[in-house]
């Protein structure tokens, strides 16, 4: 059995074709005001607040994992809503970090 799904691509939809069985595992793009773990460690510092406008690029936290400290930026402009972890806190992989606002 064939499965038929929908792809948008720069405003043009075409029908493609999915055999059945295969498992879909796509999502969706990331949103770029989440900021995710990318892997499993503990949080060793973070270097915003809440409310602070962060620009392209900026550091917002350190996340330690296999003894290598890694900055962890932002990948757009925005303002922090909420940061939704603490130094000393062990993350998983994917896990939702910081959230930003638009500006």
């Amino acid at each position: 059995m064939t499965e038929y799904s929908k792809l948008t691509v720069d405003e043009t939809e075409y029908e493609t074709e999915v055999p059945a069985g295969i498992p879909r595992r796509f999502k969706g793009l990331p949103d770029p005001l989440e900021i995710r773990a990318f892997v499993p460690g503990i949080i060793s510092d973070i270097s915003v607040k809440v409310g602070q406008a962060v620009k392209e690029k900026q550091l917002v936290l350190h996340l330690e994992a296999m003894k290598m400290f890694n900055e962890v930026s932002s990948s757009v402009s925005g303002r922090v809503a909420q940061i939704l972890v603490k130094p000393g806190e062990r993350v998983e992989k994917g896990q939702l970090l910081v959230r930003l606002s638009p500006k």
